[in-house]
């Protein structure tokens, strides 16, 4: 694309210099330019050649579109940096809720063990129950059989 563009720009010129070359007569002819405002006395230049003039007011219009693009540029560098900061914040706000979010995970299993713990210690506390259960009724069998031999001895 930029040889392109140069190329571009090669033919551009030679095309110019071309007319120029051709219409060196015309380009030399002087012209007196005038400006005649309604609430100012009017002004004249002094004659010139109309190359010059063309020449001037190809500067001013080169002159007028590099501040243009200047200016673009310095909106555009502004949006960038601004773009930037904002980007910079909300990378924050995101590193911020990740710390939050990897906080509350922890405290989760933290509460999943402490719960897995409490439903094993209640499993041993059913297991221990059922346990003391069968020990209290074989308790209450033997003392059935023993009050039971008690009376047959005692008759």
């Amino acid at each position: 694309m930029r040889y392109i563009k140069v190329f571009f720009l090669v033919l551009l010129f030679f095309l110019v210099m071309m007319l120029f070359v051709q219409n060196q007569a015309s380009f030399s002819d002087s012209v007196t330019l005038t400006f005649d405002p309604m609430f100012a006395p009017a002004m004249t230049s002094a004659a010139i050649p109309r190359y010059a003039l063309l020449l001037i007011s190809f500067a001013l219009g080169a002159a007028v579109v590099l501040l243009m693009l200047m200016w673009d540029r310095m909106t555009l560098a502004g949006r960038a940096s601004s773009a930037r900061r904002r980007a910079a914040s909300l990378q924050k706000q995101l590193d911020k809720l990740a710390a939050a979010k990897q906080k509350v995970e922890e405290s989760l299993k933290e509460a999943e063990a402490r719960a897995e713990a409490s439903e094993a210690r209640a499993k041993e506390a059913e297991k221990r129950a059922e346990e003391a259960e069968k020990s209290a009724e074989a308790a209450e069998k033997r003392a059935e059989k023993a009050e039971a031999a008690m009376q047959s001895a005692a008759e």
